[in-house]
């Protein structure tokens, strides 16, 4: 078995790989599930039920929303840099070549990042509006 030095050793989001199609939704649920969290056990704790605010975990859930969409944009920048991804809904991608595939696999990760930004803005939404537990 030849010696792999850290230079051979393959990424986890390299050329062919599919991780980059799941990382931005994976991204999204661990934000999702995080400032949902968050704001339960701040009005679990707070003791008030319905008359404790948000106030303090509102900074939280925006602050990792932040970071979330952050994430995603690197993600979606690796998928158009080394994959060719490209933000063009109506074109359809029909080469059957290597480099066609790397292609969709770009266009499809830069898809779900958008879909994963518009989600994590969503998510954040109902913590700004909402003030009360």
């Amino acid at each position: 078995m030849p010696k792999v030095t850290r230079y051979d050793a393959p990424r986890v989001i390299d050329s062919g790989s599919i991780w980059i199609l799941v990382a931005a939704p994976t991204i999204w649920a661990v934000h999702f599930l995080l400032s949902y969290w968050v704001a339960a056990v701040y009005c679990a704790k707070s003791g008030s039920g319905w008359l404790g605010g948000l106030t303090d975990p509102r900074w939280i859930i925006v602050g990792l929303g932040g970071l979330s969409i952050a994430a995603i944009v690197w993600l979606g920048m690796i998928a158009v840099r080394r994959y060719g991804g490209v933000f063009v809904v109506l074109e359809e991608i029909t080469d059957s070549s290597e480099q066609g595939r790397e292609r969709f696999i770009g266009h499809v990760a830069l898809l779900l990042c958008a879909l994963s930004a518009v989600a994590i803005v969503f998510t954040v939404i109902p913590g700004l509006v909402f003030d009360r537990c």
